[in-house]
């Protein structure tokens, strides 16, 4: 009889699945929801490190918190109607659910960036990323999910909440999993314009932008930034991509290659030492539009760019995009060929390949020093994967990966240019030998607030009506002329040395502080920087430096820089950049324009625009070669990495 009455009490709690039952269902739905909810809000705020401004995210971004709660619940039900039971499948999505959240806040704490796709390579090494974890959290999530499974355990035994096996439940079931597998399939096209995905992005107020992860995370939620940065396309493929075709280009450079070499003096670039400085924000204030100054900032860095290789390089960035002219500098890569979503290729290129050729492949020794973190822009992984020896930076933890010389400049909170130059001078003593070193600097960098003891400069004009912008400028004007000081200061110290030393010295992008020219009319000079490229006395009396060159060097892409300094140096040239010799020579700079058309922006060397349906003949053949080249290395097949092509 105490059997039968158990038996009877059991079936009337049993709660299974029957087609008419649908307060189950929508109580098993409901309960996935709230878990989702719970933890996209708790996600946030492990973030933010604060569980008040968690649950204000919450409120203030609820078509995000709501869409991405949704998007998690609908994973659950899918992973139910896969496996046919609730309590496994709804423990399966606490588990994931909370492991996103340990993870993205344990890598927040190390590295102030949050969980992105390119991270998910380390899933390779799990022994060593526990053991970079916070032991006794860990330890308490452990000890929670061992709970959550035996609670499962006891749930299915008991209170099992499962599928009927009917060929109707089936069919439901495999058209939820194929909907839901249709619908997560659509989450990389979250940067593709006009696409679905696209679209409700832009509903839900998703702010999409790469340069700042972590930012990014603090404004959209770490989930929906995980979503952002798998939506890239690298590059489309060109019609005739195959593997003959490669050949044929790689042939063809070859050659090119060797008639090239015939009047270079120098096999072994190994011998010589080669700097990139980027100067951050860097460009002459008397060539805006509509403002004059009252005296010139800058006139160290004029005499130098008067008595050497220089110009003007056509940036794709205006007020920021400071790691796209650095990636397109290293990899002599047009960025204009890349996708439009393609906005930050040290995030969505480098961290998802590994292969990565640049300029840092030619040399044995190669070494990066930027005075900030290492964080932004995914720098540090970025340059691991480029080959950089050693990286310092402000946030470096070992020996190799503190700066040297770190000293803010007067009031500011940012290093000044002439400790960065110090760090450079340190690497060219600890290692005597040739080597690459790469530079970043940031004393320019935004705000542009009351930062040093003195303004003796003065901005008139439409460019800086508004007083606010004025006051800018002024401090502006005052950084640059410190950076044009100390960088003379650098440059005279290069020609103690002896042995070949030259520096491609660049700036970045105009600070965006300018306010009274329209964009359309004025967007080449708002996006022209200056440049230059210094061989030390010792390259210049000793056959490793040609001198000043003086064409094809007016306005240049950062993607000429390698090949015109290799030229500089007297260097020999692989199939590569025998193919980019001919681009400096024969092609107009090129950027992405501001209506960011496929055609981008075409500026010659007389600072004329130019229409790419008005190339040459030969121009456009070799804009297909070098596109073809760019889409194998970065997007395609890699075919010519097998042909030597880089080497």
């Amino acid at each position: 009889m105490e059997k039968k009455q158990h038996a009877e009490f059991l079936k009337k709690i049993n709660w299974r699945l029957k087609g008419k039952n649908t307060l189950i269902i929508l109580r098993t739905i409901g309960l996935m929801l709230f878990e989702s909810m719970v933890i996209v809000a708790v996600t946030q705020a492990l973030q933010l490190n604060n569980v008040d401004a968690g649950l204000i995210w919450a409120i203030g971004h609820k078509r995000i918190f709501v869409i991405v709660s949704l998007g998690l619940t609908l994973l659950g039900i899918a992973l139910c109607a896969f496996i046919g039971r609730f309590w496994t499948a709804n423990t399966i999505l606490v588990i994931f659910g909370t492991a996103f959240a340990f993870i993205n806040q344990q890598k927040h704490v190390a590295r102030s960036e949050p969980l992105l796709p390119s991270d998910l390579i380390f899933i390779k090494e799990p022994r060593e990323m526990l053991k970079m974890a916070n032991q006794n959290i860990l330890l308490k999530i452990i000890a929670g999910i061992v709970v959550l499974i035996l609670l499962t355990i006891l749930f299915e035994r008991f209170f099992p909440v499962k599928w009927q096996n009917s060929r109707l439940f089936l069919a439901i079931r495999v058209l939820i999993v194929g909907i839901t597998v249709i619908g997560f399939s659509g989450l990389n096209k979250i940067n593709i314009e006009n696409s679905a995905m696209n679209n409700l992005s832009n509903w839900m107020g998703n702010d999409i932008y790469f340069w700042d992860s972590n930012s990014a995370a603090n404004k959209n939620g770490p989930w929906l930034n995980f979503i952002n940065f798998l939506g890239s396309k690298t590059m489309e493929k060109p019609s005739n991509y195959s593997k003959q075709t490669m050949r044929k280009i790689a042939n063809k450079y070859t050659s090119e290659a060797k008639q090239i070499n015939q009047t270079r003096k120098n096999k072994d670039i190994n011998q010589q030492t080669l700097i990139y400085v980027l100067s951050e924000s860097y460009s002459d204030p008397k060539r805006v539009p509509n403002m004059k100054v009252n005296q010139n900032p800058v006139p160290e860095i004029d005499e130098i760019k008067k008595n050497n290789t220089s110009g003007l390089m056509l940036s794709s960035g205006y007020g920021g995009g400071t790691a796209n002219i650095e990636y397109g500098v290293e990899t002599s890569w047009n960025l204009q060929m890349f996708d439009s979503s393609m906005t930050t290729p040290f995030t969505q290129i480098v961290m998802k390949s590994d292969y990565n050729p640049s300029v840092v492949d030619l040399f044995k020794r190669k070494n990066a020093i930027h005075p900030f973190l290492g964080t932004f822009y995914q720098r540090r992984e970025a340059y691991q994967r480029f080959g950089f020896q050693t990286f310092r930076t402000l946030d470096g933890k070992s020996v190799d990966e503190k700066l040297r010389y770190r000293k803010n400049i007067q009031n500011s909170d940012l290093v000044g240019d002439d400790e960065a130059y110090k760090d450079v001078l340190w690497q060219l003593k600890r290692e005597r030998r040739g080597q690459f070193i790469s530079l970043a600097t940031m004393q320019n960098h935004l705000p542009f607030t009351d930062k040093y003891d003195e303004y003796p400069f003065e901005a008139s004009g439409q460019a800086v009506a508004n007083p606010e912008r004025k006051e800018q400028v002024k401090h502006y004007m005052q950084g640059i002329a410190l950076t044009s000081k100390f960088t003379k200061e650098f440059i005279e110290q290069l020609d103690h040395y002896q042995r070949p030393i030259t520096v491609v010295w660049y700036g970045d992008h105009l600070p965006g502080i300018y306010d009274g020219n329209n964009m359309n009319e004025y967007y080449v000079p708002l996006h022209e920087t200056d440049y230059f490229i210094y061989s030390n006395k010792y390259a210049r009396e000793h056959g490793d430096s040609i001198g000043k060159q003086t064409s094809h060097v007016q306005v240049i892409s950062p993607n000429f820089f390698t090949a015109l300094a290799l030229k500089q140096m007297n260097q020999k040239v692989n199939p590569f950049y025998a193919m980019m010799t001919k681009v400096v020579e024969d092609l107009p700079a090129q950027s992405r324009g501001n209506n960011d058309t496929s055609d981008g922006l075409l500026v010659d060397d007389k600072n004329r625009l130019v229409q790419e349906k008005d190339l040459t003949q030969k121009q456009k053949i070799l804009m297909r070669d070098y596109r073809l080249v760019q889409y194998d290395n970065t997007a395609g097949k890699k075919y010519l990495k097998k042909m030597n092509f880089m080497k």
